[in-house]
């Protein structure tokens, strides 16, 4: 049976999170002959690459050295085939029932890049996507308790956390991959400003959960505000943005 969905986990030395995602993954994405896993490691030194070689069914990509996340990101998407694409940070853990209603958000045309519901492993929303306009842009619901009643309709979004992202392979030639511009922060926004700029829709869809600790594969507050404020300050130059992008910076 052919893959429909390439699922890609970008690691860098986060062996016991990777283990737990990857488990989650193959736990809870259905059939394994409709999916692959890839794992890109970015040059770790703590086992992982150990980990990632002893899994079924998942492919490993290893790089020498941390080649930033939307450039891993890339070599994850060109390795596989599969008309579906779904990005996922290494802190993450899918759970049951989590990609079916996000593949069938990915059937609409006008839709190129949806994401699920972000909970924290304590119970708060960390990720239900980004609304108002570029020039207002609002983080909706960050840190308030996961309520069934709470942002549970799908909704078309500025940007969406890159914790968790689908994508379509069919649109890559339109919109390109990820800037590799970005070695960590905004990769995801600015495919989404792209995506929408090309008249398509991102949409966030509450039926589909994934568990998300945030910052969870880096724990330098110092070097991840380096990254943040670089990646914010090429966001801006490129579309026009000012002060007011996010740039995921909830992650």
């Amino acid at each position: 049976m052919k893959e429909t969905v390439d699922l890609i986990v970008v690691n860098f030395n986060t062996k016991k999170l990777l283990a737990d995602c990857l488990a989650s993954l193959r736990q809870y994405s259905g059939d394994p002959g409709a999916y692959r896993i890839w794992v890109v490691d970015n040059g770790s030194t703590d086992g992982s690459v150990t980990l990632i070689r002893s899994l079924p069914r998942v492919s490993g990509l290893f790089n020498r050295r941390n080649q930033g996340y939307a450039a891993a990101c890339n070599q994850g998407i060109r390795a596989g085939a599969a008309p579906y694409i779904f990005i996922l940070n290494s802190d993450t853990l899918v759970t049951e029932g989590w990609l079916p209603p996000l593949l069938k958000a990915l059937q609409d045309p006008a839709i190129a890049v949806v994401g699920p519901r972000l909970v924290s492993p304590d119970g708060f929303l960390v990720g239900t996507g980004v609304v108002g306009d570029e020039a207002h842009p609002v983080i909706r619901g960050w840190g308030v308790p996961d309520e069934p009643s709470l942002f549970s309709v799908p909704t078309s979004c500025l940007s969406l956390c890159g914790a968790c992202l689908g994508l379509k392979r069919a649109l890559l030639p339109q919109l390109g991959n990820f800037d590799e511009n970005y070695f960590h922060y905004f990769e995801e926004t600015d495919y989404c400003y792209n995506a929408r700029r090309h008249g398509y829709k991102v949409l966030y869809v509450p039926t589909s959960k994934v568990i998300h600790l945030v910052n969870g594969s880096c724990r330098n507050r110092r070097r991840l505000n380096s990254y943040f404020l670089k990646s914010k300050a090429y966001f801006d130059r490129k579309w026009g943005t000012g002060e007011k992008a996010s740039g995921g910076k909830q992650d």
